[in-house]
């Protein structure tokens, strides 16, 4: 009498992969369509607005932006009124928004974990921090001159002073919430102090974490522009606002769509990189 033999998985392994792989693909490119059709319809906008209201000085057409931008990364414009060249400007841009990004997240994420977990220590500190929350980022450019003078410094520190608070609170509430439950679960198997830290806490707050991060990324990007149009005399913010002065539309949209690429393929470098690396590495579900 023949046997029945059990079904082995191993060749359905192959089968499941390639699904699982093509069903990757079709999301992505449904997501990259309907994008590829929000950007379209944006556009197709604009572009009627700007010849229906005959703005072209005011509000140019997007072709007309986009050949201007060609000409700007190309270094080919010879009335090009803004000192170095835009490389060099974005450069500048982005060692600021870094610094101050970078700074922050060094201070903020340490002392949200610390303030989520001890109860004692937040009742004394938080207060303080949350009474300074209201201050509008902006509102430190006069503050941040008068300290650090016209430079560098003075836009590090505007970006820092606004890209510390999201990241804080986010990271605060996330260790703060951490489910008791896990807790007891990772003393259970010996985690105690420092271990119980990096075991458990940290990587039940990098899902909050991600977030501010992200939050704070974009913050940075938005206050370097401010920053530099009153603190500097180079950098993204300063073209916006030396093509303002010069009534030159076009450059102005340029340099508007050129800090939005930047923010943009910098978000993907840093904060989903960093994601990527630790909730895979950790397997918990992002917030």
């Amino acid at each position: 009498m023949d046997t029945i033999q059990p079904v082995s998985d191993i060749g359905l392994r192959p089968n499941f992969q390639r699904h699982v792989r093509a069903r990757d693909r079709r999301i992505r490119l449904r997501r990259i369509l309907r994008g590829g059709a929000g950007i379209l319809a944006i556009l197709l906008v604009w572009q009627v607005m700007s010849q229906a209201l005959d703005l072209d000085l005011l509000l140019p057409p997007p072709l007309t932006v986009l050949r201007n931008g060609v000409t700007t990364l190309s270094l080919s414009d010879s009335h090009w009124l803004y000192g170095p060249n835009i490389y060099v400007h974005l450069w500048h841009s982005f060692l600021r928004a870094m610094a101050g990004f970078g700074a922050a997240a060094i201070i903020a994420i340490p002392l949200g974990l610390v303030l989520g977990r001890v109860g004692v220590l937040r009742e004394f500190v938080l207060p303080a921090i949350k009474g300074v929350y209201p201050i509008p980022g902006i509102a430190w450019i006069p503050l941040a001159i008068l300290w650090f003078g016209l430079g560098d410094a003075a836009v590090v520190f505007v970006v820092f002073a606004t890209t510390f608070f999201p990241l804080f609170f986010t990271t605060e509430a996330g260790a703060r919430q951490i489910n008791p439950t896990v807790l007891d679960a990772g003393r259970c198997f010996g985690a105690r102090g420092i271990t119980l830290f990096f075991r458990v806490v940290l990587p039940a707050t990098v899902p909050f974490i991600i977030t501010g991060l992200r939050i704070s990324l974009g913050g940075a990007w938005r206050m370097i522009v401010a920053g530099e149009m009153l603190a500097s005399q180079d950098g993204i913010g300063y073209v916006l606002m030396e093509s303002r002065f010069q009534f030159r539309a076009v450059d102005l949209m340029t340099a508007m769509i050129l800090i939005a690429i930047v923010g943009y393929v910098t978000e993907k470098a840093i904060v989903d990189t960093i994601e990527k690396r630790t909730l895979e590495k950790w397997e918990v579900k992002p917030s």
